[in-house]
């Protein structure tokens, strides 16, 4: 994998039964990528709405967990290990929320120029419940992968 890469992050959510009130993102940003010490890293800067302040992004992959981390305009700090329940805080402009993440399943393959990364988890806000979540992250070499997310 080289080291300037394109990530798409698609998460969906499900505030209800699986086939009702579902909510779909889905964002493709530049990012940098490199792997050290066993771990991938993914970092990337995302502008958001109605914030003046960047906010950066790291996900760290390891065998068994993801972490990501965001500073700026928003700060959270979560990991994901499969089977185990993390809580957070997440800072924002309009206050600060705990959040609550259960791990369900970690996906993760990887090839020479791609790697994919699924995470299964329910979310909840203030102890409680919000929605079931579901985020694929695709990351592609940038010069092979500009072609297939246009």
């Amino acid at each position: 994998m080289t080291k300037d890469v394109l990530i798409s992050i698609r998460g969906l959510q499900f505030a209800g039964p699986m086939e009702e009130h579902k909510d779909s993102v889905e964002v493709i940003v530049g990012g940098q990528y490199h792997f050290k010490d066993g771990k991938h890293f993914l970092t990337y800067e995302e502008t958001m709405e109605g914030l003046p302040e960047k906010t950066r992004t790291m996900i760290k992959i390891a065998k068994d967990r993801v972490e990501l981390s965001k500073k700026g305009g928003i700060a959270v700090a979560m990991t994901f290990v499969e089977g185990e329940k993390n809580i957070s805080n997440y800072r924002t402009p309009f206050g600060n929320l705990t959040v609550g993440i259960d791990t369900t399943k970690i996906s993760f393959e990887e090839e020479e120029e791609r790697m994919r990364l699924g995470i299964l988890y329910h979310l909840n806000m203030n102890y409680d419940f919000v929605a079931e979540c579901n985020i694929t992250i695709d990351v592609r070499s940038k010069e092979t992968g500009a072609a297939l997310f246009t």
